[in-house]
């Protein structure tokens, strides 16, 4: 299986190819810096990295051409209550995305899978501690990721919106809940790639779904 990821060089995108390396996937990312990429020699011998910019349509072509699914795991950078790095990157990458894939007029689309968040589409996956929180820090990257959102859901396009609770970078626990309208406060990066990997690309589950994930 072919997969391309957009948002590789950290995060979630990171921690997937980290993991689907391991179960021996044809995996093709796309990085603006490829001489410094967080991964180690023997990883990189597994990947296929594309130099480039998910803002530059010829760009996202060459990563996503031949791939059976595109994993989408961009967004801005989000520490403590500080927001920095490329907001409202999503809107456009996943533009240039869907514009490609239509483009290409392939007999068979690739799977686009977009890691979104928990509160973008209402507040029902968000415990009510978390409400003030999210409504003082996340308003402004959650409405690119809406828009990113519904244009893939308008898009014809077969996909999966993850959306997971706040993010960690704790440990692997396999532990995680999935699935439409969960709950919780939150979950590791680790445990997000872990979900896409094995219940959306090797289990082929969530199709056309927006499964929250949280502990």
């Amino acid at each position: 299986m072919r997969v391309a990821v957009l948002g590789a060089s950290r995060n979630t995108g990171k921690a997937f190819v980290e993991q689907a390396i391991e179960k021996n996937l044809q995996i093709t990312i796309l990085a603006r810096s490829p001489d410094k990429l967080p991964f180690a020699e023997e990883q990189l011998s597994k990947i296929r990295v594309i130099k480039g910019d998910a803002l530059i349509k010829e760009d996202v072509a060459k990563t996503i051409e031949g791939a059976d699914i595109v994993l989408c795991s961009l967004g801005a950078k989000i520490e403590g209550l500080s927001i920095s790095g490329d907001i409202g990157i999503e809107e456009t990458g996943v533009k240039n995305l869907i514009e490609t894939i239509k483009e290409a007029n392939a007999v068979t689309a690739p799977r686009l899978i977009m890691v979104s968040s928990t509160g973008v589409n209402g507040n029902y996956d968000v415990p009510y501690v978390c409400r003030p929180f999210y409504s003082l820090l996340l308003t402004k990257p959650h409405q690119y990721k809406q828009v990113a959102e519904n244009a893939i859901k308008n898009s014809g396009l077969p996909y999966t919106l993850v959306r997971p609770a706040l993010l960690t970078n704790g440990k692997l626990t396999k532990t995680y809940r999935a699935d439409f309208g969960v709950c919780g406060y939150t979950v590791s990066r680790n445990d997000v790639a872990h979900f896409i990997l094995e219940q959306c690309v090797l289990a082929n589950k969530f199709i056309n779904a927006s499964p929250s994930i949280a502990y």
